[in-house]
């Protein structure tokens, strides 16, 4: 049956720019099935996990997809973060959460945080992509999603073309976090995983102001395959 939204306000494929037929959503079908998806190994003990063992207490992690500047998953990523598309951040959130679930990943998880954006960037896009892709979790899980627990107080760099050592420098002292967190499993969320700077600095804002708390994260994409 025609869908007359889909005659007067045609959709198209994220990836590939395609129309989208009715069945489809965001993301045409030989797109959704050429996607870089990394496997789901020992979430405890696994290439997103390993790059925080040695700076924060952390439980677990997941990276839904590989990313490489010349794949789909740039393609995906940039229609998220730089064509206005919120939408987007919480279909793939919803996404992963149901995907992930069933595989107990959120296990003794008590609450998501997003990574925050500065509010220069934030009003520049008009959204966090992050924070859109944690709401897609949230209403997967049931999880209550955070907003004001963490504050980024500085607007940094672009960490693109950074080295690993100046991605470091370049977050250092980047978010201030409240204390009193009644929560002590979080679950951060963000776009994407790299050197793991940035999630660790927004991780240690919080271990600053609430000592106990423990973490799992959970990333769009990962920019490397192997440790």
């Amino acid at each position: 049956m025609c869908d007359f939204r889909d005659v007067l306000s045609p959709r198209y494929c994220a990836v590939c720019g395609c129309r989208l037929n009715t069945s489809e959503q965001k993301v045409c079908g030989a797109c959704l099935l050429g996607l870089p998806y990394l496997p789901m190994q020992d979430f405890a003990d696994n290439p997103s996990s390993r790059i925080f063992w040695a700076n924060i207490p952390i439980e677990k992690a997941h990276s839904y997809l590989l990313y490489r500047h010349d794949s789909d998953a740039n393609r995906l990523l940039a229609q998220l973060k730089y064509n206005h598309r919120p939408d987007l951040g919480r279909w793939l959130g919803r996404m992963m959460a149901r995907e992930l679930r069933p595989k107990g990943f959120f296990t003794d998880v008590e609450c998501i945080i997003a990574v925050p954006l500065h509010w220069r960037r934030h009003w520049s896009r008009g959204y966090n992509q992050s924070y859109e892709l944690a709401c897609g979790v949230a209403e997967v899980t049931g999880l209550p999603l955070l907003r004001r627990q963490v504050r980024r107080v500085r607007n940094n760099e672009s960490q693109t073309r950074k080295s690993g050592e100046e991605r470091i420098q370049n977050v250092q002292n980047l978010f201030i976090a409240r204390p009193a967190l009644p929560y002590r499993h979080v679950l951060l969320v963000d776009d994407v995983l790299t050197t793991g700077s940035t999630l660790t600095s927004c991780a240690k804002a919080l271990l600053q102001a609430n000592p106990d708390v423990r973490f799992s994260i959970l990333t769009l994409a990962r920019a490397f395959l192997i440790p």
